[in-house]
C-alpha cells in the first residue's frame, strides 16, 4: 500500500523536473543570462497554464511557410503523437523479440559461430544509430535497381505516413543492446546449479533455456531495459527528422516555448513512467538503502593520526612504484592489448589533428569549381572524391579531408572533458548522497533519476543549448563562454543519474563486513573513503567514464543532425544553413538530410567513419576493463625438482628394504 501511495509522488517529482528543464532556456537568453527571477516567473506561468485546460494548445508551423497556427492539445495527441509513439513501441517490441531469438541462437550454437556473432554485434554497435538509415536505403536502392520493386518508402511527403522503414531503422540499436544484455544474463544463469540439475533429469539445452532460464532472466532484463528505452527515445527524434515525419520533434521545434516544451515532454514521460511504476509495483522491487551501521554510528569526518598514516602510505607507495613504473607499463601494454591498441588509435588521431594545427594553422581549402586543362568547367561544389580532393567537398566547396583533420581534436578533447566532469561531479555528489542525505531526500533523488530515463536525453540537451549555440545576429558571448556553458549543460544534465549510480556503488562497498569493522574500530569518513571505497570504486569509475564517452559521441551526432554544433553556429545572409564557428565533426553531420535525399553519401561517410572508429575503440576499452585478468598459479621449485627424480619401482624398493634388514 505504501508503494501505491508513492507512485503519484514520484510522478509529481518527474513533472517538477520537466517543468524546470522546460523553463531553463530562459536562463541563457541573450541579454538575460542567468536571470533567476525571470526563470521562476516563467515556471510559475507555465504551472498556471497547466492548471487551465483552456491553455492546452500548441503553435504549429505550416511546412514550407512561416505561417503559425494554433493547434489544440487533443489534436496533437490524436495526430502526431499517435504517429510517433506506435513507431517507438513497435520498434522496441520488434527489437526485444529479435534479440531474444538471436540470443537463443548464440547460446545453442557451437564452435566459432558464437564469437563471430558477438564480434559482429560489437562492430554494428559502433555505428552511429542514424547511419543504419543510409545502409538500409542503399540496400533498398540496389534491390530496386535489380528487381524494379521498391521495398520501402523512406520519406513522408504530402501527408503520406511511413511506418515500416522508420520502425526497422529505429529497432537496430535496441536490438543490439537487448541482444548483448540477453547473452550476458543467459550466461550468468547457465552457471547456476539448477541448470545442471535440469540436465541431469534429461532436459535438453533448448528446453532449459525456454522453461527455466528465460523466466529468471526477464526480471533483470526489465530493470536494465530503462537505459535502452532512454537511448531509443533519443534516436526516435533523429529518425523523425531524417524521414520528414511531422511528429513529436516537429511540433516541439515549431512551438519552442516553455509551455510547449513542457506539454510535449509530459506526453513522452507519462506512458513509460506509468508502465515501469506499475510493473515494479507488481514484482516488488527492493530499493538499495544506506547501510544501517552508519545510521547508528556518527562518523567523524577526519582524524589527524589517520591523516598522517594516509599521507605517509601515499609517499611510500609512490617511491616504491616509481622504480617499477616502466616495467609495469610494459607489462600492461603487452598483457592488455585490448585496452592499449584502441587507446593508441584514439591518441594517434588526436595528435595528428593537433600537429595539423601546429604546422598548417588548421587551413581548410575551398574549391567552388573544377576546370579541365582547356578551361571548361568540369563540376561545381559539392565535388565527389577525386585525386585532388581525396574525400570530396561539402556543398560550399570546403575540403572534407581537411575539415576532418581540423575537427578531430575538438571532438575528442571536448568529449573527454564532458565525460570527466560527469564522473567527477557524480563522485562528489554521490559521496554527499550516501553520507549526508537522509532516506527521504535520497528517495527523491532516485525518483528523479528514474524519471529521466523516460525523457530523450538528446532532446533535453537540444532544448537547453538552442539559445546558447544558435545566433541570428551578433554574438553576445565569446567562444570560450559558449564552450564552457555547453560542457556544463551536457555534463550536469545527467547528474541525478550519475549521482545515484555512483552513490549506490559506494553503498554496496559499505555493506562489506571489513568496512563495518573499520567503522566500529573508529575509522573516520576520509579513512573509509580512501582505504575501502576508492579501491573498490576506481575500476567501475573508469568503466563508467568510457561508457559516458560513447554516450557523448552519440549525442554529438544527434545534435549535429539538429544543427547544434560545438562552439555554436550563426546564420549568414545568402547561406542556406547555419555556419559553424569552428570546424568540428558534428558540424559535418548537419548535411546528412541533404545527403540522404540527393544520394551524395561521400559528404557524410568520412565523419560517420571517424565517429564509428572512436565508438568502437571505447567499446573495446570498456570490454577489456570488464574482463578479468587470468591469475597464474606459480609452481613451487621443490615440486619441480621432485618431479625430475626417477620413480622407484616396487621391486627395487623391496630389494632395498631387504638389504637394509639383512645388514641390521
Amino acid at each position: 500500500m505504501k508503494n501505491v501511495v508513492l507512485i503519484p509522488l514520484k510522478y509529481l517529482l518527474g513533472l517538477l523536473g520537466i517543468l524546470l528543464i522546460s523553463c531553463a532556456p530562459v536562463l541563457f537568453s541573450p541579454g538575460q543570462l542567468f536571470d533567476i527571477r525571470l526563470f521562476f516567473q516563467t515556471c510559475w506561468q507555465v504551472l498556471t497554464d497547466l492548471l487551465r485546460p483552456a491553455e492546452w494548445q500548441l503553435n504549429y508551423r505550416v511546412p514550407g511557410t512561416f505561417d503559425m497556427v494554433d493547434v489544440s492539445f487533443s489534436h496533437y495527441l490524436s495526430g502526431p503523437y499517435l504517429y510517433s509513439m506506435p513507431i517507438l513501441i513497435a520498434a522496441l517490441l520488434f527489437a526485444l523479440l529479435l534479440s531474444y531469438g538471436l540470443a537463443m541462437l548464440v547460446m545453442l550454437s557451437k564452435g566459432r559461430t558464437k564469437p563471430i556473432i558477438l564480434q559482429s554485434t560489437k562492430v554494428l554497435e559502433s555505428f552511429p544509430d542514424f547511419s543504419y538509415i543510409f545502409l538500409i536505403q542503399i540496400a533498398v536502392v540496389q534491390i530496386y535497381a535489380v528487381t524494379g520493386y521498391l521495398v520501402l518508402d523512406f520519406y513522408s511527403l504530402g501527408g503520406d505516413l511511413v511506418y515500416l522503414a522508420p520502425i526497422l531503422c529505429l529497432s537496430v540499436l535496441p536490438t543490439l543492446l537487448f541482444f548483448k544484455l540477453f547473452v550476458l544474463l543467459f550466461e550468468a544463469e547457465w552457471k547456476q546449479p539448477y541448470v545442471d540439475l535440469a540436465k541431469g533429469k534429461g532436459l535438453g539445452n533448448t528446453e532449459v533455456l525456454l522453461k527455466h532460464c528465460t523466466s529468471n532472466v526477464l526480471k533483470s532484463l526489465f530493470y536494465q531495459s530503462k537505459s535502452i528505452v532512454w537511448l531509443t527515445i533519443s534516436s526516435l527524434l533523429i529518425i523523425e527528422h531524417l524521414f520528414g515525419i511531422e511528429g513529436i520533434l516537429y511540433y516541439l521545434r515549431s512551438d519552442f516555448t516553455p509551455k510547449g516544451i513542457t506539454f510535449i515532454l509530459v506526453t513522452v514521460f507519462t506512458p513509460f513512467f506509468l508502465f515501469y511504476a506499475f510493473v515494479e509495483l507488481m514484482i516488488n522491487k527492493e530499493r538499495i538503502e544506506r547501510n544501517a551501521v552508519f545510521g547508528k554510528f556518527s562518523l567523524h569526518f577526519l582524524d589527524v593520526t589517520q591523516l598522517r598514516s594516509l599521507i605517509s602510505s601515499i609517499f611510500r607507495r609512490e617511491r616504491k612504484e616509481t622504480t617499477k613504473i616502466f616495467p609495469k607499463l610494459r607489462s600492461v601494454f603487452l598483457s592488455r592489448l585490448k585496452i592499449t591498441i584502441p587507446s593508441l588509435i584514439v591518441l594517434g588521431l588526436f595528435f595528428i589533428s593537433l600537429f595539423y594545427f601546429l604546422f598548417f594553422d588548421d587551413q581548410v581549402g575551398q574549391t567552388q569549381y573544377l576546370y579541365a586543362d582547356d578551361g571548361t568547367m568540369l563540376s561545381s561544389a559539392p565535388h565527389p572524391p577525386s585525386a585532388e580532393l581525396p574525400f570530396g567537398t561539402d556543398p560550399y566547396g570546403y575540403s572534407i579531408f581537411q575539415q576532418l583533420l581540423v575537427g578531430i581534436k575538438y571532438t575528442i578533447a571536448i568529449t573527454f572533458i564532458i565525460a570527466t566532469v560527469r564522473i567527477a561531479a557524480g563522485y562528489i555528489f554521490g559521496f554527499i548522497y550516501v553520507f549526508y542525505l537522509n532516506n527521504r531526500i535520497r528517495k527523491a533523488v532516485t525518483s528523479i533519476a528514474d524519471g529521466m530515463h523516460f525523457l530523450p536525453l538528446s532532446l533535453l540537451v537540444f532544448i537547453l543549448l538552442v539559445p546558447v549555440l544558435i545566433n541570428h545576429g551578433d554574438w553576445t558571448t565569446t567562444l570560450t563562454e559558449r564552450l564552457a556553458i555547453q560542457i556544463l549543460i551536457m555534463s550536469l544534465i545527467v547528474l541525478p543519474i550519475t549521482m545515484s549510480s555512483i552513490g549506490n556503488e559506494m553503498n554496496e562497498t559499505l555493506k562489506k563486513e571489513y568496512v563495518q569493522s573499520s567503522v566500529l574500530m573508529g575509522g573516520s569518513l576520509i579513512w573509509i573513503l580512501v582505504k575501502h571505497i576508492n579501491p573498490q570504486l576506481w575500476p567501475k569509475l573508469v568503466l563508467n567514464w568510457t561508457q559516458h564517452v560513447v554516450q557523448v559521441l552519440q549525442m554529438f551526432v544527434h545534435l549535429g543532425i539538429l544543427s547544434i554544433f560545438v562552439g555554436g553556429a550563426a546564420s549568414q545572409d545568402g547561406a542556406g544553413r547555419l555556419i559553424p564557428e569552428i570546424y568540428e565533426l558534428s558540424g559535418m553531420i548537419a548535411i546528412s538530410r541533404e545527403a540522404f535525399v540527393t544520394q551524395q553519401f561521400w559528404m557524410i561517410l568520412p565523419p560517420i567513419f571517424v565517429f564509428m572508429l572512436l565508438i568502437y575503440c571505447f567499446n573495446t576499452i570498456a570490454e577489456g576493463l570488464t574482463q578479468k585478468k587470468p591469475v597464474s598459479v606459480p609452481v613451487k621449485k621443490e615440486k619441480a625438482v621432485n618431479a625430475q627424480k626417477p620413480v622407484e619401482t616396487g621391486i627395487a624398493r623391496f630389494t632395498r628394504l631387504k638389504e637394509r634388514n639383512d645388514i641390521g
